[in-house]
């Protein structure tokens, strides 16, 4: 029997529907195009009303940490002084000073403080050395002055006191010198006082107050010295130096210890990465293909060119050179091996 082009597409389908059915198996895979990521990034940026922020995020977990925000008063004026070994590709360790923000508000506040304490510590001097020796001389001269003349009616109040009790002296008499005597006494305390004074300057009472002012003023300094601390700015990570590489940035610091591959992954073969076999990469301009291990899978879904997809993270190990933070590459999701058929199902699924 002569076959015609009939059978021959008959026979063609045939076969196609044996070999479906064989217990043939293939690995299921899927292709995308992958961004690379370090393994964790620390920026310093431009943050809103004139402020700075910094961050240090995890690509591995997503998580942020480190945050600080760098806010200065209004009409303050703020500066970053990058270190002059700084520039793009070079390597700083975590406990380098890669930059030093200046705030002239707080340095102002600084001098002012200081000027402020000094003016108290002249005071507190002033006030510790006391008044001119011609002056503690004429004091200490009423004092002993009033001292004598406690001694001469002390002498006089006894000698009264003895006639008072035989009933010699009345006793109107005898008040008159007992008020002298406490006078006296009186006069000696306060010719006591003002020699003190003016051998200290002032009274106790008001140098503690001096000291108390210079004691708070050295508080507010020490508070904005430590303020001024938190602006030089000392990387948590160690890594490359880019810059402007996010939105407002101004310096990058980047853990390339190992890499972050970041995959597109269209819904519909979310259920296939539980059984992955292999992620392969290809770095454009070599032919080397690198292998990279399956991390998870992120929980939203985002709608790109009208595909839902998903987003699965993947672990590149480090030491590739060939591969830089924010390359664009070509990489092959093995995942389990199924049957001819099953391979085709899945397919139209895709596509469908």
């Amino acid at each position: 029997m002569k076959l015609n082009r009939r059978h021959v597409l008959l026979l063609i389908f045939l076969l196609s529907v044996v070999t479906l059915f064989l217990p043939i198996k293939v690995h299921y895979s899927f292709e995308s195009t992958a961004l690379v990521f370090p393994l964790r990034e620390w920026h310093l940026k431009r943050g809103q009303d004139d402020a700075y922020v910094s961050e240090l995020i995890d690509n591995r977990t997503n998580a942020i940490s480190h945050l600080k925000n760098y806010k200065f008063e209004r009409g303050d004026v703020a500066e970053v002084d990058l270190s002059d070994k700084l520039s793009g590709g070079v390597y700083v360790e975590n406990d380098d000073t890669i930059a030093k923000i200046h705030s002239f508000y707080i340095d102002n506040e600084i001098t002012k403080l200081k000027n402020l304490k000094a003016v108290e510590e002249n005071a507190l001097k002033m006030s510790e050395s006391g008044e001119k020796e011609a002056l503690i001389q004429q004091a200490q001269q009423r004092y002993e002055f009033a001292r004598e003349q406690l001694a001469l009616d002390r002498k006089n109040y006894q000698r009264q006191k003895l006639l008072f009790e035989d009933s010699i002296v009345s006793q109107a008499d005898f008040e008159i010198v007992e008020n002298s005597y406490r006078l006296s006494e009186i006069n000696v305390e306060i010719a006591q006082n003002e020699l003190q004074a003016l051998k200290t300057g002032s009274k106790p009472e008001e140098q503690d107050y001096i000291k108390q002012r210079i004691d708070s003023y050295e508080r507010e300094i020490q508070t904005l010295k430590k303020m001024q601390d938190q602006f030089y700015l000392v990387p948590p990570i160690s890594g490359i130096v880019s810059y402007s590489k996010v939105l407002d940035g101004i310096i990058t610091i980047s853990d390339t210890t190992n890499y972050i591959l970041k995959i597109p992954v269209k819904v519909n073969n979310i259920q296939y990465l539980k059984n992955i076999t292999s992620i392969r990469l290809s770095i454009p301009g070599y032919d080397e293909e690198l292998e990279a291990t399956f991390l998870n899978l992120e929980d939203n879904v985002n709608l790109m060119a009208n595909q839902q997809i998903a987003i699965a993270k993947a672990l590149i190990p480090g030491g590739h050179h060939n591969i830089y933070p924010g390359m664009a590459v070509q990489c092959r999701v093995v995942c389990d091996k199924i049957s001819l058929y099953t391979y085709l199902q899945r397919g139209v699924s895709l596509n469908w």
